[in-house]
């Protein structure tokens, strides 16, 4: 097996298992939201602490799951203009908004980091954890966003780069496309 087969299947795998701790996840939100309301209007005891697990759990969720789960194509973009393009302008439009935001993202990615470490000072008000904890998960977010970008990068820079600019019939913009 070449090492870009082994790389693409660690790479599946390592996205499905995302996709199964995002499912776990919101399994976990849904179920203390629903102790928490039990627990308050059955029992007249709320939990203290279930509003602020299940806030962090969000914040994980959203930033994991945009930086390890959702692709680029399930993104929400106004594309009408890029679709009309042909494949060569495609490809610049593409190299030149890859280079950008991998650019912006990695010159402020030392204060993004600097940030989160400095909240290691602070603490959630229920449970208690450091909120450099809390908020590593955006850290990780900005890193993803910036490999991702190098990576298309990469992609339109390789013989192949047709198959990475080309949009489908049932992909197109319904306005113009």
């Amino acid at each position: 097996m070449t090492r870009e087969r082994v790389l693409a299947r660690l790479l599946k795998l390592g996205r499905r298992a995302a996709e199964a701790a995002s499912t776990a996840a919101f399994a976990a939100m849904f179920l203390l939201f629903i102790a928490g309301v039990v627990m308050r209007y059955a029992f007249g005891q709320p939990l203290q602490w279930s509003d602020e697990l299940i806030t962090v759990i969000f914040i994980w969720i959203v930033f994991l799951t945009e930086a390890f789960v959702i692709s680029e194509r399930e993104q929400i973009t106004f594309d009408a203009f890029y679709d009309l393009m042909g494949p060569r302008a495609r490809r610049i439009v593409s190299a030149i908004a890859s280079l950008v935001i991998a650019g912006l993202f990695l010159v402020a990615l030392p204060t993004i980091v600097d940030y989160v470490r400095f909240l290691y000072r602070e603490r959630t008000s229920a449970l208690q954890w450091r909120l450099d904890i809390v908020y590593a998960c955006f850290a990780v977010y900005w890193a993803a966003v910036i490999v991702r970008a190098l990576a298309k990068l990469v992609r339109l820079c390789r013989p192949d780069w047709r198959a990475h600019v080309a949009v489908a019939a049932d992909q197109r913009a319904n306005l113009l496309g």
